[in-house]
């Protein structure tokens, strides 16, 4: 929601809601007021009417008695009378507005407040007003109570509350649409020029500039202002993107770079230490996920220096370039392969147990021995020894895969090197 929005709520809202506490106080104590004087009335008439039957249940005279009850029951019927009684003081009914209620006791709270009270006294009961005062003469002869229908009192009362919503709905209207159409012209149409102009130059539309305002002092300056920032940015902008677009290049140049010499080995083409580490972790956590097996090759040039010092150095760089082409061939598109450090390769089996491994470890070691020594180039005949560990049954850690898989390898060479050994269990 706008600002336009929320001030037309909340300007008429705060008005509204204190017009409502102001009419809702007055409206109810209007009707606390008339409940009181509605009370006092009839109380004044039970009291009158009390002597009359004081009198009459003195002389024993309880034909009079009901003919005072039932003229007085007339009388006050206007008023919402519902029940008139006179109660000796057990209780029982000597006379009743209606003559089929005689003799009856009435055992209510109130009736027994009443017949036990020294005054009069009263009691509102849903919609009904129970009143009760002692019927006097002299000597207190009996208790007149009466109830009378609260219909009316909460008739009038509730059309005075609609009177109070429907007037404060009114001025709440009124005064909602004197704010809505007055911010519109004051501060929304302005404030709406600003944010089309800014939202325009957000969208890279530069050359855009505030209108001249025609209203308060404030916006207006704020207008120049915004115009004096687009000018700026523009000339920046133009500037940066000439920047901009020469560090770009040098930039993807430069990461192409970074990506390949983090990832591979610079001589072989193959992963690197760090990325076999790294695919390790990830590998034994899917794997110990998925309750699936991994195995791990580790290996190692058989007498490798001796091809460096005796055909040089470029030889043996040659040597492992050839090597890593050969030993990459027999493996599948999910395993991986990378030179472990210097003479070391190591593998990555994913899926593969170790008697899968062995077999694979095995054939790799034939490649080598077939394809490095078939053009007879080299002055000792190439072989490779090669360590098969798996996960879980060697370890459950990455560096205890490794050392079981390392340790296979060097069993491998004291065992007379150009073999297979596997890793024993853990």
């Amino acid at each position: 929601m706008g600002i336009r929005g929320q001030l037309t709520l909340l300007v008429p809202g705060v008005v509204a809601i204190a017009l409502s506490v102001v009419a809702f106080v007055v409206v109810r104590q209007t009707n606390h007021d008339a409940l009181e004087e509605f009370k006092e009335l009839n109380l004044t008439a039970l009291e009158a009417l009390s002597a009359t039957v004081a009198t009459s249940v003195a002389q024993n005279d309880i034909s009079g008695l009901d003919t005072v009850v039932a003229l007085a029951a007339e009388r006050l019927g206007a008023r919402g009378l519902l029940e008139l009684a006179v109660l000796d003081d057990d209780g029982r009914v000597m006379a009743h507005s209606s003559p089929e209620r005689f003799n009856r006791v009435f055992s209510d709270d109130f009736s027994k407040a009443a017949i036990a009270a020294d005054g009069a006294m009263w009691a509102r009961e849903g919609g009904a007003l129970r009143l009760g005062t002692p019927a006097k003469s002299g000597l207190r002869w009996a208790t007149v109570t009466a109830r009378f229908s609260l219909e009316r009192l909460e008739a009038e009362y509730g059309a005075a509350r609609r009177r109070a919503a429907l007037g404060t709905l009114g001025l709440f209207l009124f005064i909602a649409g004197a704010v809505f159409f007055g911010l519109n012209r004051v501060v929304i149409r302005p404030v709406k020029t600003l944010e089309h102009s800014v939202r325009r130059m957000g969208e890279g539309h530069l050359t855009t500039r505030v209108p001249p305002m025609r209203v308060g002092r404030e916006l207006r300056e704020l207008g120049d202002i915004i115009n004096g920032m687009a000018a700026a940015l523009q000339a920046e902008c133009d500037n940066l993107e000439r920047t901009v677009d020469e560090r770009t290049r040098e930039l993807q140049e430069a990461n192409a770079r970074l990506e390949r010499l983090a990832v591979t080995d610079g001589l072989t083409g193959l992963f690197n230490h760090r990325r076999f580490q790294e695919s390790l972790q990830g590998e034994l956590l899917r794997c110990e996920r998925h309750k699936r097996p991994l195995a791990v090759l580790m290996f190692d040039v058989d007498y490798f220096k001796k091809v460096n010092d005796s055909m040089g150095h470029p030889a043996g760089d040659e040597l492992l370039r050839r090597l890593a082409e050969v030993l990459s061939k027999e493996l599948r598109q999910t395993d991986l392969i990378a030179r472990y450090g210097g003479e070391e390769f190591a593998v990555l089996l994913p899926e593969t147990t170790k008697a899968e491994a062995l077999q694979v470890a095995e054939r790799m070691r034939e490649a080598v021995e077939t394809r490095i020594n078939e053009q007879g180039k080299w002055t000792q005949r190439i072989t490779v020894s090669v360590g098969v560990a798996t996960f879980p049954e060697d370890g459950k850690g990455a560096e205890v895969v490794l050392e079981a898989a390392d340790q296979a390898l060097y069993v491998a060479k004291r065992q007379g090197r150009n073999r297979v050994v596997g890793a024993k269990p853990a």
